[in-house]
């Protein structure tokens, strides 16, 4: 395999994730190291949610379902612009400015310009997402502005050069809320093969 098709792939992972996703690495993660990927990305979560000063507050369950609800609603919306390769929209739902991150590689994204040259390279590679399935969706609503969205997914790419890519894999993201609505300032992501 050789280094564009890797990138495609590593790129075609990180956009289903929700991450991202276009593309794994080309090995397999055994058992222990997907073990201590998730133990990785709940550290790296619960270190974002102490620095940032976020805490849990006592809300109603009413307004945690309307957190809920409106997570949900901008991650759908996320998954759709993923689907559709559509890059502008896809990053119109990242808070550009604080956003950071973790591949599944284990490499850190200091800003969204490490994330874009993923992107970047890996939509146009695609020819069309065959499937993308996202299963054990969960928000956890930390405040009113702040939730942290769990999933798990199984994609099938069909690249430009015929190859079809097969993969799976968990995120995590951390979405805020601002004056123009929900956005994510954070995802890491764990490859399952």
């Amino acid at each position: 395999m050789d280094f564009i098709d890797r990138q495609v792939r590593f790129a075609v992972w990180m956009q289903s994730a929700g991450a991202v996703s276009l593309a794994p690495r080309d090995r397999c993660i055994s058992g222990g190291s997907m073990l201590k990927n998730i133990s990785l990305n709940i550290l790296f979560v619960v270190s974002l949610l102490i620095t940032s000063g976020c805490r849990a507050e006592n809300l109603s369950p009413s307004t945690t379902r309307q957190v809920e609800a409106e997570v949900m609603e901008a991650f759908r919306g996320l998954v759709e612009a993923s689907r559709s390769l559509d890059a502008n929209r896809y990053f119109g739902y990242f808070n550009k400015e604080k956003f950071t991150g973790l591949g599944a590689d284990g490499k850190v994204w200091h800003s969204i310009n490490n994330l874009e040259e993923i992107i970047s390279t890996g939509f146009p590679a695609v020819e069309k997402i065959m499937s993308l399935e996202f299963r054990n969706v969960k928000v956890t609503v930390i405040n009113q502005s702040t939730a942290i969205l769990v999933n798990e997914y199984d994609e099938t790419i069909l690249l430009k050069n015929k190859n079809i890519v097969k993969q799976s894999g968990g995120g995590t993201q951390v979405w805020t809320k601002s004056e123009r609505g929900w956005k994510l300032v954070s995802i890491s992501a764990s490859d399952a093969r």
